[in-house]
């Protein structure tokens, strides 16, 4: 199994985010623009007209599909060198592919960490030792997710790219070995980010207390106009770029290297499990 070079993707990676900004803004202006106005619909007030609430609720799903196409976007400029200002707005075969993927990967974890959790709440009732074996199952239901999640992180840049590798199976066997590299890459990569943006975000509540006083800031956005909403939600909108920016591209580089280098054992190569 190939041995993913841990520093010098991270590296890299950082690297390109602070060399290419134009990247984050062509590939998610359609993110950008669709989250600021999900933002001033989410936050016009707690009465709105039905009409306007059923609005705001396609809005939100437009966010969701622009977020994924960002990401295909942003995936496929770093391995495949395409610079398009419309891929923003694409979402074709292989974006339905990952929200498929997507999905199913929920169907088959979320119920198995909610029995996990239902096993560790009804242990902590009965105490003694079934709260000792309670814990230890949630433990170890935790670090089986992680390692789960982990393994098959190389699945979206595979599909983005329309590998003809692109299988569970194959995603699985290619994070062999590499799952402590691949987890604890994303968080360097993305915790330093938000890190920073919890600072500032500090920073600006602070500012907000001392201008404003006791009231909350929902009333106080809720006071603003249309374009003020909008042009927060484009702030807040442009840190989630940046801060998904550094983890996408971690993604893709790891996928890279590791999917150049590897390849599928004869059995699988025969029968791959498409996604």
């Amino acid at each position: 199994m190939v041995k993913l070079a841990f520093w010098d993707t991270v590296n890299s990676a950082y690297r390109f985010v602070f060399t290419h900004p134009l990247t984050i803004v062509r590939t998610g202006w359609a993110y950008l623009v669709i989250n600021g106005v999900n933002f001033s619909f989410r936050n016009g007030g707690p009465h709105r007209p039905l009409s306007l609430a059923v609005l705001a609720f396609a809005v939100t799903v437009l966010v969701i599909a622009a977020s994924i196409a960002w990401h295909v976007a942003f995936l496929r400029t770093i391995l495949l060198g395409e610079h398009s200002w419309t891929a923003a707005l694409q979402f074709r075969r292989r974006h339905w592919r990952i929200v498929g993927v997507t999905l199913l990967l929920m169907l088959i974890l979320v119920p198995a960490a909610a029995v996990a959790v239902v096993v560790g709440v009804v242990a902590a009732h009965l105490g003694g030792a079934a709260l000792v074996a309670g814990i230890v199952v949630i433990v170890a239901a935790a670090v089986a997710f992680i390692v789960a999640v982990t393994r098959l992180y190389l699945i979206a840049p595979a599909i983005a790219t329309d590998d003809p590798a692109k299988a569970i199976r194959a995603a699985w066997r290619r994070g062999r070995r590499n799952t402590p590299r691949l987890f604890f890459g994303w968080l360097l990569m993305v915790l330093p980010a938000v890190i920073v943006t919890a600072i500032g975000g500090g920073i600006v509540a602070v500012i907000f207390v001392a201008m404003h006083g006791p009231e909350s800031a929902g009333a106080w956005i809720a006071q603003l106009g249309f374009v003020g909403r909008t042009a927060l939600g484009l702030a807040q909108a442009a840190v989630q770029l940046v801060v998904g920016a550094f983890g996408a591209a971690f993604n893709a580089l790891a996928y890279r290297q590791l999917a150049v280098n590897w390849k599928p054992p004869p059995a699988l190569a025969a029968a791959q499990f498409e996604t």
